[in-house]
């Protein structure tokens, strides 16, 4: 997903949705890694004292407390706003598994969906989904609320999925687009809007999610990957500059939400990884950026690289690896991930990224993260 603001110029790059291309926000990405070394239904309601209170019982960091409490973004760029809601939205329903702390997770889902429709003045209106990044991860969030209590909007989200879907099975290479300017199609966003339809089916009893994931994987295997690798490009069209490469911060994002839509499919792609881009020297383990043998170098996308290892790929690698149910890795790379962050002390732009809410939402995502089951 390439971020769109008005500080940011897109450029042609082959990056997933959350690393896109922008300054602010690859320093939010790469950030993570230094995060990690800091402790740590109806319509929506707006914010009221009782409801502060409920969330605030899931003890969350401070710049997602300052979120909800205060509507407060910080640094993160507005193009990013409702993936850190997403992402925000996921962990608050997965605490909803203690059913004593269902309440305030409900509460807080309930706030990120008052926020993300502050974040568009369309959002009740989907249209044919063309702005397909936000459209995914606004359906997550709904997907998220529908897990915790009655159905907040049926009608809503009923219309949101079915325009997601119907814009998948019309697109050639049935790729929601990310953006409606732009003609590049990530498979890491396209395995989020795939996740939002499984969400939507499970909690309505629809099959929405069904053609668009077959058409998807069939385009995939037959048109964009890496033969020698088995991996997917890290751009469908294979137009982006770098497309063909399977990168680490791109694997590691479609992970986790493919785990939803085609759990084998997922294993085998993880699987590949970890065999492929897995670094593994005791004190330092994390995920390599770059396919073995095509060095790239850092960039926006990946954040440092610290002896081989991607500080973008690495933080999303720890959701993705809770996700496949690898939860000794997981805890691996949370422990090591503070060595890649260092990199990041010496950059104060990264180290100010390191304390805003799409970092800490990031970071958060993978610790709260489950094993999918089939």
């Amino acid at each position: 997903m390439a971020p769109r603001s008005p500080h940011a110029t897109v450029r042609a790059s082959a990056g997933p949705a959350a690393l896109a291309v922008t300054a602010p926000v690859a320093a939010a990405a790469a950030a993570v890694a230094l995060a990690l070394l800091v402790p740590g239904c109806g319509a929506a309601p707006a914010a009221s004292a009782a409801g502060a209170a409920g969330w605030r019982a899931l003890d969350l960091p401070p710049p997602l407390a300052r979120l909800l409490d205060e509507g407060s973004w910080d640094a993160t760029p507005a193009s990013f706003r409702i993936v850190t809601l997403s992402l925000l939205a996921d962990s608050c329903a997965a605490a909803a598994a203690d059913d004593a702390a269902r309440p305030a997770a409900r509460a807080c889902v309930e706030r990120a969906r008052a926020l993300a429709v502050r974040t568009r003045a369309d959002a009740t209106h989907p249209g044919d989904a063309a702005d397909g990044m936000w459209w995914s991860h606004f359906n997550l969030i709904l997907g998220d609320a529908d897990a915790v209590g009655p159905c907040a909007d049926p009608t809503l989200h009923r219309a949101v999925a079915a325009a997601l879907a119907r814009r998948a099975l019309a697109e050639p290479t049935h790729h929601v687009p990310s953006y409606a300017d732009l003609a590049y199609r990530w498979p890491a966003d396209m395995t989020a809007t795939l996740a939002s339809l499984v969400r939507y089916d499970r909690a309505h009893g629809a099959d929405l999610s069904v053609e668009p994931a077959r058409a998807w994987r069939t385009w995939m295997l037959a048109n964009a990957m890496d033969a020698t690798l088995g991996l997917p490009w890290s751009e469908a069209t294979g137009a982006a500059t770098g497309a063909r490469d399977p990168r680490g911060c791109a694997l590691s994002f479609e992970t986790r939400y493919l785990a939803e839509v085609d759990l084998p499919l997922a294993r085998d792609w993880w699987d590949r990884y970890k065999e492929s881009y897995l670094v593994d020297r005791v004190a330092l383990v994390g995920f390599r950026e770059w396919p073995p043998g095509r060095d790239g170098g850092s960039d926006g996308d990946s954040g440092p690289i610290v002896e081989g290892v991607g500080a973008a790929a690495t933080a999303f690698a720890i959701a993705a690896a809770r996700a496949m149910g690898d939860g000794f890795l997981a805890t691996r790379l949370e422990a090591t991930g503070a060595l890649v962050g260092l990199a990041a002390r010496r950059d104060p732009a990264m180290a100010k990224a390191a304390e805003t809410a799409l970092a800490e939402a990031v970071l958060l995502a993978g610790r709260s993260t489950r094993a999918a089951v089939p």
